[in-house]
């Protein structure tokens, strides 16, 4: 045997070493806890510095594909498991990986370096995803997976890394693979434990990724996958969970729905709709209610085609490559006020408006998360008040008053905002807040004056006092522009604002 075949041989004993066992019990006999990994850790804190001395010192022998000479296969097909099970993400630790601060680093450089992407994706990468796989369907299928945490973990990881849209070189997956993520997504969902069922969302996720919409019409897969997350819909908790559940809503109803021009007839995205609905109004946590809000809002920007919303304060007009948050609203308030039409959502009108007096509440505070909360109920009063046309409108007085009662509200925490800009000028926070106010002051101003006479056609008397009637003379119309006097005089600078 010559020295490079010593060498693959000993850097895959030391490596193999590093790759978590099968487990002796099942995660249906009793949760794991810390102390279950006690022994595995001990070996795997004393070998993981062998195995990075020796890519150190022979990373060509180990890494580098030779089509004439496998010996280094299996040490290249357990190193990708390795780094997959124990790379620590932030909000993402799990028992079984090292907390040696310096270990870990070490395996966010190799990440960072790009070694797994010349492993996986340049030559010899097939053959290994090949190998890869092969691994997972032993270890996976049924209830296997129960004695494997590190591979369910590797494998969530691995179908992100190589088909979640990371890669600028699009990879396709194949049918048979597609089709054994689905099962290991649904058996992940159904487990009775919610780092389970995050694990199989991200599955989901994956698979309804844009780049897979062909395979996913072909197979129908999409719609398995709507039927298992959606049973999720009511009981899902916990920041991380609700939103990739929503984000797996809100990427199967761009494969199914988008396309679909009849309105007139319920569909699932009516009952997403309903079930988002039903959360918001009764979710009192405001980062829950973010991640609701800001999907609701995606929902209701489906069908403007130039408009993207990845936060409640990160509108980006697509069109322009505007990022901007106030040019980005100027453009849509425009549109929405004069040429677009939101037919797809004119069957939640009266319900939509009900609840602005309600989000807006959620949103008066001095902190940055009221902040964005206010950006949040900024789009959706824009989104869904000023899109209708005249004869769809809602004009009971019951939607009035709402309307009514949502500007007034606004207008007294305008002026709450005024009176505390003396003290609280220089707080961050505090401006991120103001920031938003303003913006959506601008909104109401722009409602107004081109869209409020479609809801009081037959009651115009009731906009007198509210500002909303065009009377110039209105003492809280004036609170902008002292806003902003008082901040250029608090030597802030705007920059930080528009």
């Amino acid at each position: 045997m010559d020295e490079d075949s010593l060498i693959c041989e000993r850097a895959t004993s030391t490596i193999k070493c590093c790759k978590l066992p099968r487990l002796t019990r099942s995660l249906d006999e009793g949760p794991l806890r810390p102390e279950s990994f006690r022994e595995f850790l001990a070996v795997l804190n004393d070998t993981l510095p062998k195995v990075f001395d020796l890519l150190a010192s022979y990373e060509n022998q180990l890494v580098c594909y030779d089509e004439f000479n496998a010996d280094n296969a299996e040490f290249r097909l357990n190193l990708v498991l390795v780094l997959a099970e124990q790379l620590a993400v932030p909000g993402e630790v799990y028992d079984f990986q090292t907390e040696n601060v310096s270990y870990r680093q070490r395996i966010e450089q190799i990440f960072a370096g790009g070694l797994l992407e010349r492993i996986l994706l340049e030559d010899g990468g097939y053959r290994l995803r090949e190998q890869l796989w092969a691994h997972f369907r032993k270890v996976l299928p049924g209830t296997e997976w129960m004695f494997h945490p590190g591979d369910v973990v590797s494998f969530v990881r691995l179908c992100e890394f190589l088909y979640g849209g990371f890669q600028e070189q699009v990879q396709e997956f194949p049918q048979d693979l597609a089709s054994f993520v689905l099962a290991i997504g649904i058996a992940l969902v159904e487990y009775h434990d919610p780092e389970y069922e995050l694990l199989g969302l991200r599955l989901f996720n994956v698979l309804l990724g844009s780049q897979h919409s062909t395979l996913m019409k072909e197979t129908n897969i999409h719609e398995v996958v709507y039927q298992h997350a959606f049973r999720l819909t009511a009981k899902a908790k916990g920041e991380r969970l609700v939103r990739e559940l929503w984000r797996c809503h809100y990427q199967y109803v761009r494969l199914a729905e988008i396309g679909l021009k009849d309105f007139s007839e319920w569909s699932k995205m009516d009952d997403l709709v309903e079930s988002l609905l039903d959360a918001l109004s009764f979710e009192q946590n405001l980062e829950l209610s973010s991640i609701l809000l800001m999907y609701l809002l995606k929902f209701l920007t489906l069908d403007i085609k130039n408009i993207l919303i990845d936060d409640l304060d990160d509108v980006q007009a697509v069109d322009s490559k505007c990022h901007l948050y106030e040019p980005v609203l100027e453009q849509l308030r425009k549109l929405c006020a004069l040429e677009f039409h939101n037919r797809r959502f004119y069957r939640w009108n009266r319900r939509l408006v009900a609840m602005l007096p309600f989000e807006l509440e959620k949103a008066c505070g001095n902190d940055r998360i009221h902040g964005k909360y206010m950006h949040g109920v900024n789009l959706l009063f824009v989104l869904t008040v000023f899109p209708v046309e005249p004869e769809a409108c809602a004009t009971s007085p019951e939607v009035q008053s709402t309307l009514l009662d949502f500007v007034i509200a606004f207008k007294r925490h305008l002026r709450e905002q005024y009176g505390r800009i003396q003290a609280l000028t220089g707080r961050c926070d505090f401006l991120h807040s103001l920031k938003a106010t303003i913006s959506c002051d601008k909104s109401i101003a722009v409602f107004g004056r081109n869209v409020a006479r479609k809801y009081f056609t037959d009651n115009l008397d009731a906009l007198a006092g509210t500002g909303l009637d065009g009377d110039e003379s209105y003492q809280e119309d004036r609170i902008f522009y002292e806003c902003l006097k008082e901040l250029q005089s608090g030597n802030v600078g705007l920059g930080g604002l528009f």
